[in-house]
Parts: C-alpha cells; sequence; structure tokens
C-alpha cells in the first residue's frame, strides 16, 4: 500500500473504500492506518462496533494509538462526525491525521440519506485545507446500490487492493451540493404560524413543543427541536425578509420543522457546516440545528428561504 502524505502541509485526501466481506475490510483499512501510524501520525476510526471488533483484533497491539469511537456515538447525529474529527485534531495541533469514517448506513431513513450526501460531499471542501487523510468504508455486499453510489460520486480516490486510484465516478462537490439544496414545499394540510418580530418566537417554541408531544416525540427529542427552531427563526427574522412562516408536518418516518423567509438572496451551500469561532458569527443557527436535528435541508426559490428541520420519528 502506497504510504500516506507525511507533511501536515500536503493536501487533504478523502477516498472510499468498497469491501466485499469483513477479511477484506480489516486487511485494506488496517494497511491504511498502519501507513499512517508508520508515518507518526494521530489515527482515528469512527465505525460500528463489530467493524471496531475486527480492527483491534486484526491490528494487535498496533491498535493501542488508535483512538476508536463507535458510530452511535460518533453519527449521532450525522454532522456530528465533523465535530469529532475538529476535536480529535484539536488535541494535536499541526500533527496530520489518519482517519477512517463509518456508519450504519443502511439503517437511515430517507431524509438520513439525503443528508448523507450533503455531508460526503461538503467533506472535499470544508476539510480540503486540513492535515488529514479520510477514507470511507462502503460494505459492497451489504449496501443498496444508490447507498453505494454516495460514495463513488464523492470521492476522488478509490482504495483497490491496497493501491490509491482516481476515481471516474467523482462530482464536483459544489454541484451536488447545489442539486441537493432542491426545495420541497409544505403540503396544504401543514400546521402553519406566522412570524414577524422576536416576540413571535416565544409562541413558535410553544407551538413546537406541543405538536412534537402530539407526534409522538420523546421529551429530549422535543427539547432539541424546539431550540434548533429557535436559532433557525430568530436567524430567519434578523437576516431574512418578513414574515417568516413556522410550517409542522410530518414527512414519513419524519416530523419538519420547516422555516420559511422572504428572502431569496444567493445561497452559501457551507452554511453552517462547521462551528463558527463565536455563537454570534455567521451560520452559527444552522450548525447548532445540525448537532440537533435528524437531518436539516437548506435551500432557496422564487419564494425565499427555507430550512427543514427533520426529527425521527418512533411511529
Amino acid at each position: 500500500m502506497t504510504a500516506a502524505l507525511t507533511t501536515t502541509t500536503a493536501p487533504a485526501t478523502h477516498s472510499a473504500l468498497v469491501y466485499d466481506d469483513p477479511d477484506q475490510y480489516a486487511r485494506e483499512v488496517g494497511g491504511f492506518l498502519r501507513d499512517g501510524l508508520a508515518c507518526g501520525h494521530r489515527a482515528l476510526v469512527i465505525a460500528p462496533s463489530d467493524r471496531i471488533a475486527r480492527l483491534r483484533a486484526h491490528l494487535g497491539a498496533e491498535a493501542d494509538p488508535v483512538t476508536f469511537v463507535d458510530d452511535s456515538i460518533g453519527y449521532a447525529p450525522q454532522w456530528n462526525c465533523y465535530r469529532v474529527l475538529l476535536d480529535f485534531a484539536a488535541k494535536a495541533p499541526g500533527v496530520r491525521c489518519c482517519v477512517v469514517a463509518e456508519q450504519r448506513l443502511a439503517t437511515r431513513v430517507p431524509a438520513e440519506v439525503l443528508d448523507y450526501r450533503r455531508l460526503e460531499a461538503a467533506i472535499n471542501l470544508v476539510f480540503a485545507a486540513h492535515p488529514v487523510d479520510l477514507l470511507c468504508p462502503y460494505d459492497g455486499a451489504g449496501l443498496a446500490d444508490d447507498l453505494l453510489e454516495i460514495g463513488l460520486r464523492n470521492h476522488g480516490v478509490l482504495l483497490e487492493d491496497g493501491d490509491p486510484c482516481a476515481n471516474d465516478h467523482f462530482h464536483d462537490p459544489l454541484v451536488s451540493l447545489t442539486a441537493l439544496a432542491a426545495v420541497v414545499p409544505p403540503p396544504a394540510g401543514a400546521a402553519t404560524l406566522d412570524c414577524r418580530q422576536p416576540a413571535d418566537v416565544a409562541a413558535a417554541r410553544g407551538l413546537v413543543r406541543s405538536s412534537g408531544v402530539a407526534a409522538g416525540l420523546d421529551p429530549d427529542t422535543v427539547d432539541d427541536v424546539s431550540l434548533a427552531v429557535t436559532e433557525v427563526l430568530t436567524n430567519a427574522l434578523v437576516h431574512g425578509a418578513p414574515p417568516a412562516r413556522l410550517h409542522l408536518y410530518d414527512a414519513g418516518p419524519t416530523w419538519v420543522c420547516h422555516v420559511h423567509d422572504g428572502g431569496r438572496g444567493p445561497m452559501d451551500p457551507l452554511a453552517g457546516l462547521l462551528p463558527p469561532v463565536e455563537p454570534a458569527d455567521h451560520g452559527y443557527g444552522l450548525w447548532l440545528a445540525r448537532q440537533l436535528c435528524t437531518a436539516v435541508d437548506v435551500g432557496a426559490d422564487r419564494t425565499g428561504t427555507h430550512v427543514r428541520l427533520h426529527a425521527r420519528t418512533t411511529r
């Protein structure tokens, strides 16, 4: 296997591995980690528990310097994986990291899968200047074709038999993110509340709480979504064009809080994808929402700006 890059100034890499069985997984991922460790890089693995156990067994004592995070923590919610990676890198500034990131993608509902497409595309842009080599394994025998396509579309390099190869299926990440920002209008039967001033946010928060309980969400989820709506709706009132409207409705396996205002400025596809330095910085509300909700859709059309906050239901 080709050794990982040894300098922190080298460009970030974002590679995919499509593996057919657990043995291939352990061999390929284990080799990737060994190469990184041999170069003095720090190693992080975010993966399902069975994959972590397989890697530990394969690496033996070589697994000791590797930090392992179960995907039930690292991807809860999905955008938390960015924070896990950033926090890991911050513990040793200037030291290159080799990172393996995989989750139980087959268990995700459609809104989460759509958001994961954004996450994988955005990695190519938001981590481009970071000293990191990121490998994303995909279970070729267990995932449906549409899920495997996420890996093929969003990684410039494929790992094949230990060697990195250029990926002809790679798409421009900005083009992908723009396509994923298509607006889905609220259904005709959605509950709607008009908000024209900051004082209306309290009424919106109350509606979210009562409606969330009625939708079958657990109390902690209701609290999280209520906080996310407060942030996004406040942002719409401050930076958007009135009125701001809150629509609440079911969307299959998720319950949606849809904030819509009349602002129609150009959308930054990377808004809120990384934690701002200060809470008052631009993008903080969206970043917080992505840490609190199952999935977040952001887009704009001729009617204004739309932010859809999804909470996964148990019904």
